[in-house]
């Protein structure tokens, strides 16, 4: 194979796809990958061993997009920048994440820290939300630091908050020496109808039903908060707000 399809490939390959969704740029990088993909099939240079690699690739970055980011929340709309609330995030911690590193993690006091009594072993974390006058969405800011032997931003990320974090827009690799990695958190500002708003990402068995009995909210609380029509959509893995009358 030439230096320059060997070129072509790797430009294509080290775009950050980890950072792009269903949008323009996805499409354009389908449709590059697709020209050089069909440029080399009548190609000399070009076996049936290779194209058919080629054809793999493609229908791997294709399948990846649909199935792994496509789904992945995305921070709520805001119009006024000035706007800061309190708000929480529901967060069920892994086996190795300790209370002093969950604090590291959401950049939190002790007493920021809920822990939910009824057996579902969640965190409610307190935090402020304000609307990033850049994105124009509702966030919350903190910093993640690479404890272990380190790892693609975007994996440390998706793996540490499981949901809970906007996706950086990198893929290089963070090492433990200097492995500092500024965050933006989901949350949202009440309307002014309840107190505040609650961030939780959908889990195996959680109904609009079951919901509102656990937190002791209406449905159609939770439904109007988060313009669902229909009860029975919920996606694992989509991020919607509970809305709390007391914190």
């Amino acid at each position: 194979m030439s230096l320059f399809f060997h070129s072509k490939l790797l430009s294509l390959i080290q775009v950050p796809l980890f950072s792009l969704t269903l949008n323009s740029n996805f499409i354009t990088i389908y449709h590059r990958l697709k020209k050089l993909l069909f440029s080399f099939v009548s190609s000399e240079e070009m076996n049936l061993s290779m194209n058919h690699h080629l054809r793999l690739l493609l229908l791997h970055i294709i399948l990846f997009r649909l199935c792994c980011t496509s789904s992945y929340p995305t921070p709520a709309n805001c119009t006024d920048t000035s706007r800061v609330c309190t708000s929480f995030l529901a967060f069920k911690p892994k086996p190795n994440q300790t209370l002093a590193v969950i604090q590291s993690m959401f950049d939190v006091l002790p007493g920021e820290i809920t822990v939910e009594d009824n057996g579902w072993d969640y965190l409610f974390i307190r935090k402020n939300c304000s609307c990033d006058a850049g994105m124009k969405k509702f966030v919350s800011n903190t910093t993640l630091t690479v404890k272990s032997n380190g790892g693609f931003v975007h994996d440390l990320v998706k793996e540490a908050y499981d949901g809970l974090a906007l996706l950086p827009n990198t893929t290089h690799w963070a090492r433990k020496d200097h492995g500092i990695i500024p965050l933006n958190l989901f949350c949202s500002c009440s309307s002014g109808l309840w107190n505040y708003l609650m961030s939780y990402v959908i889990r195996d068995g959680d109904s609009v039903e079951s919901l509102a009995s656990r937190f002791g909210v209406s449905m159609d609380s939770i439904e109007t908060v988060n313009g669902i029509d229909n009860p029975g959509s919920f996606t694992v893995g989509s991020l919607y707000y509970i809305p709390l009358n007391s914190g």
